[in-house]
């Protein structure tokens, strides 16, 4: 509790009653039966002025007690409860009230929040839904065209449109992301290959090897989360990629988890953007030219999504070389002691 705050707001009433002491004092003073008694009239000053001290130590005391632990909270920036007032005084219940009255605005208001943003998550789930069929659609009608180059650059296009949905429909889940996990054990060779499957028509357009290498693993995630993470990979691994065409999978043990290796030959992340490649709308210089267009987003949801598995991933690269992504699963003992930090 800061003194000089304490004594700085009741500088007003010290400095009234300061006054009206030294009003008494001129007035005894001046009374000219009293003349002869000066020195009792300064040991009564003394004996006030020592029992004025003392009462604002106690006041200091009950108000550092009452309002310590919420200076504190403030202090922190943590959350305030009303039970932080100990006190029963007007101005303590005032306080209170407010702080009761803010909760329960605060609590509407977030509820109202939730329910529009839990109606807006509903709205496109149903419309990612509903797209999906006329572009499945379009695939089917795809294959009476005969026109192999017209063929592929429509197959282009829908492909492109899926991929761009399918975002769209993790992006707005992750807002929720708690209410819709489900970790158990898993092959994380059949996810690779899932993903790989998901995005056969751009490898196979751009003529990207895929290299497979001691996948047969099993590891605890959700299946579904962790391939739309790989799907962002690849992707980005497709994107970006040079004269050397190859993306290579594997994986290995360290001591209390299983390592997912993902290296690309691609033109790599400069040095400076490395560290921000993860962050929100970052798309960094190769993403900002014409060539390559990003959003900046699908790295920034891959991370997130993994924070909430309990997964760790990390980045490495050399420009013009290679970019490199590990994910750590953490096995089943030490997954459960991350998942309750």
């Amino acid at each position: 509790m800061n003194k000089m705050k304490f004594f700085k707001d009741g500088l007003s009433y010290l400095s009234f009653n300061i006054f009206i002491f030294l009003i008494i004092n001129i007035y005894l003073f001046s009374l000219n039966s009293l003349k002869s008694n000066y020195d009792d009239i300064l040991y009564l000053d003394l004996i006030i002025s020592l029992f004025y001290i003392a009462f604002i130590f106690i006041r200091y005391v009950k108000y550092k007690r009452n309002y310590d632990m919420l200076y504190n909270l403030l202090k922190n920036e943590q959350i305030i409860e009303s039970e932080a007032i100990k006190g029963d005084t007007l101005e303590e219940s005032f306080i209170k009230e407010v702080i009761n009255r803010n909760k329960n605005f605060m609590n509407n208001k977030s509820k109202k929040y939730e329910e529009a943003l839990k109606e807006m998550e509903e709205y496109i789930s149903r419309w990612v839904h509903e797209i999906k069929l006329p572009i499945s659609a379009l695939n089917i009608i795809l294959d009476r065209i005969d026109d192999i180059e017209l063929n592929n650059s429509i197959k282009n296009q829908v492909e492109k449109i899926n991929s761009l949905v399918s975002s769209v429909l993790y992006g707005s889940r992750l807002t929720s992301l708690h209410e819709d996990i489900f970790i158990k054990e898993e092959k994380l060779k059949d996810i690779i290959e899932k993903s790989i499957r998901n995005n056969a028509f751009f490898l196979i357009k751009n003529k990207i090897d895929v290299k497979l290498d001691n996948l047969n693993q099993n590891i605890y995630t959700d299946s579904k989360w962790m391939i739309y993470v790989a799907d962002q990979i690849i992707s980005n691994a497709i994107k970006y990629c040079s004269d050397v065409k190859k993306i290579e999978f594997s994986s290995y043990d360290e001591e209390n988890c299983v390592v997912l290796n993902i290296k690309d030959y691609g033109i790599g992340i400069k040095k400076e953007d490395i560290k921000r490649i993860f962050d929100k709308g970052f798309t960094g210089i190769n993403g900002r030219n014409k060539i390559y267009k990003s959003t900046g987003m699908g790295l920034y949801f891959s991370k997130r999504a993994l924070d909430k598995l309990g997964h760790k991933i990390e980045a490495n690269s050399k420009e013009n070389e290679f970019t490199e992504f590990k994910v750590y699963f953490y096995k089943i003992s030490d997954y459960l002691n991350v998942t309750k930090m």
